[in-house]
């Protein structure tokens, strides 16, 4: 399932995944475009700035939104009413079920995996780089869902943003041999392209969904390519490390 929907709103450009599409939560895949496009993004005064103006358009507060210090690894941290924040957690995923806070992932290149139980009304933020993808962030994530919320595997539902594509995304022989040595797929999602490697983040962890449970028509993926589409999105691999970064985020409304 591939379809993207492109919004703009206020001159804030962004990406939905139809998959996603209900009064229950609010998400988004930001673009570079309406938000601060500038050299180290990820500062943290560039980031509140950003946020601010961002979260004016998607109806809360930059205050509320909950993100983690990225290490691409693999825990999870859970937003409950025992834990209302995350900041300073080493982290790269989030999930809660309170309504009217917004869990965020910050990404240049790397892939961002938005969940969503429709059931039981929880959501889960993922950041997957290959070593989080290699540590199965993504299913761990699911997992955790399924044990706090009772998500059911075969009726949740998977939105995986844009990332750099297996067209732009060459890696080396000892990440290849990492990623057979752990995955019996891994053909599936790892080609030899004119003596290089490449990997296909997508793939890679929509395979690990389908594994885990879920249903195929369930999964939503994007067409977008980071590097590729300089005109939309920052990408760390093609600007050399010096880029900014992209928000994606969740929120379970309030009031449903």
């Amino acid at each position: 399932m591939t379809l993207c929907i492109m919004r703009s709103v206020h001159g804030i450009k962004f990406v939905t995944a139809p998959i996603l599409e209900t009064d229950k939560i609010t998400h988004a895949f930001l673009t570079r475009i309406g938000g601060i496009d500038g050299r180290n993004e990820d500062r943290l005064e560039n980031i509140e700035g950003n946020t601010a103006k961002t979260s004016k358009v998607f109806g809360f507060t930059s205050s509320k939104l909950i993100t983690v210090n990225q290490v691409h690894g693999d825990d999870i941290v859970i937003i409950d009413g025992k834990q209302s924040t995350a900041k300073g957690v080493c982290a790269d995923a989030i999930t809660t079920n309170l309504k009217g806070v917004p869990i965020g992932v910050l990404t240049a290149d790397c892939l961002p995996v938005i969940l969503f139980d429709p059931i039981n009304t929880a959501v889960g933020i993922v950041h997957a780089g290959w070593r989080g993808t290699l540590k199965r962030i993504v299913s761990k994530t699911v997992s955790v869902m399924n044990k706090r919320w009772g998500s059911s595997y075969n009726q949740m539902l998977a939105g995986l943003g844009p990332c750099v594509g297996e067209c732009c995304y060459n890696v080396g022989k000892d990440v290849v041999e990492r990623f057979r040595t752990e995955f019996s797929d891994s053909r599936d999602f790892i080609k030899s392209k004119e003596n290089e490697w490449h990997l296909n983040f997508k793939r890679a962890n929509y395979n690990q969904l389908v594994f885990l449970g879920l249903l195929k028509k369930n999964i939503w993926v994007s067409r977008y390519c980071t590097s590729c589409r300089k005109d939309l999105f920052f990408s760390y691999r093609r600007d050399n490390k010096e880029t900014g970064r992209q928000l994606s985020f969740v929120m379970i409304r309030e009031g449903i």
